[in-house]
């Protein structure tokens, strides 16, 4: 009886004796079944839901074939390589394209830049930007721009800029005094009315064309007048705007001759009339001011006259005939563009 009580002792001395190191051996071999979780991880399985949606395989397939959009992953998430589950912790914020679809896990699909997948992450690591990139509607239809593209560094075309003008101005008549013999003449006044034309490129000096119908009027002695009125035309020649103190500015020049100007006066000794060739030169300071319909320029001019009596009526006594008529005036334009 005492031999059988000590049976299980003895048993229990053999299996200390048996060599275990094999099976040691073998199970270190085997995978670990050990689930390694972080607290991020544990607070999002601990979420509280209503219910538990049914289980639903998603095959890659048909996560690939759901079309991407563009979306942000933040600096240290961590992303789980397909091929081996292994997890990489990002080092830095990116944008990419990711499929649409997500797998029964809640992860979402990155696209690579050759087409395939290779990585996922969970879908509340991924931020959506689609709608700001749709932002920009592109067109329709288009056509592409040509491969050779020439780079002219001149205009085109010739095209011009038509003006309007009003002149007034109050006139130092030297030739009209020593013509009439009549200090009273010295002093007088002029309206001119323009149709300008000039050239738009951006050389610094643009050149068009001028034509201007002057009226002038002179006193006399007696309480006559005289009145002078000529159609003239001739080039004109713009510069650049420049700044000056943050006002733009231009300067501007014009050259005419008039074959038929004229001057009509009320004399004491009766009414006279004279015909001459005149020679305008005018130079202008402008100030332009965007509108609706191009620019409003007021200016500041000064202008010389020189005249010349043809088709004398009667004998004059003209002491110098190279005496000038000088104008100072305000001028209000309008530049169409």
């Amino acid at each position: 009886m005492f031999w059988l009580l000590l049976l299980p002792f003895a048993a229990l001395a053999q299996i200390e004796e048996i060599d275990l190191e094999a099976i040691r051996v073998l199970e270190r071999e085997l995978p670990s079944t050990e689930l390694v979780e972080t607290q991020e991880d544990i607070e999002f399985r601990r979420q509280q839901i209503r219910y538990s949606p049914p289980y639903r395989k998603v095959t890659l397939e048909k996560i690939l074939n759901s079309g991407t959009e563009y979306g942000y992953v933040k600096a240290g998430k961590r992303l789980i390589r397909l091929k081996d589950d292994e997890v990489v912790t990002l080092t830095e914020s990116f944008y990419a394209k990711f499929f649409r679809h997500e797998d029964e896990q809640g992860f979402k699909y990155i696209q690579s830049n050759d087409g395939s997948c290779q990585y996922k992450l969970r879908s509340k690591d991924f931020v959506s930007i689609q709608k700001e990139t749709e932002l920009y509607e592109p067109p329709l239809r288009y056509t592409p721009a040509p491969l050779n593209i020439v780079k002219a560094d001149f205009d085109n075309k010739l095209s011009y800029a038509p003006e309007f003008s009003f002149y007034m101005a109050k006139v130092n008549g030297n030739f009209m005094r020593d013509l009439f013999n009549d200090k009273n003449a010295l002093d007088g006044t002029s309206q001119q009315y323009g149709a300008h034309v000039s050239t738009k490129w951006d050389l610094p000096v643009k050149v068009g064309g001028v034509v201007h119908f002057e009226r002038a009027s002179y006193g006399l002695t007696g309480g006559g007048n005289v009145y002078y009125s000529a159609l003239s035309f001739g080039p004109q020649f713009k510069s650049k705007d420049f700044d000056f103190s943050g006002t733009p500015l231009r300067l501007q020049a014009q050259f005419r001759v008039s074959p038929l100007a004229r001057a009509a006066a009320e004399t004491t000794r009766g009414d006279v009339e004279f015909k001459f060739n005149s020679a305008d030169l005018l130079f202008s300071v402008e100030r332009p001011v965007k509108n609706g319909w191009g620019e409003f320029v007021v200016g500041a001019f000064y202008q010389q006259q020189w005249l010349n009596i043809k088709d004398q009526p009667e004998i004059v006594s003209i002491k110098a005939s190279n005496k000038t008529n000088n104008s100072f005036g305000l001028s209000l334009s309008q530049v169409f563009q």
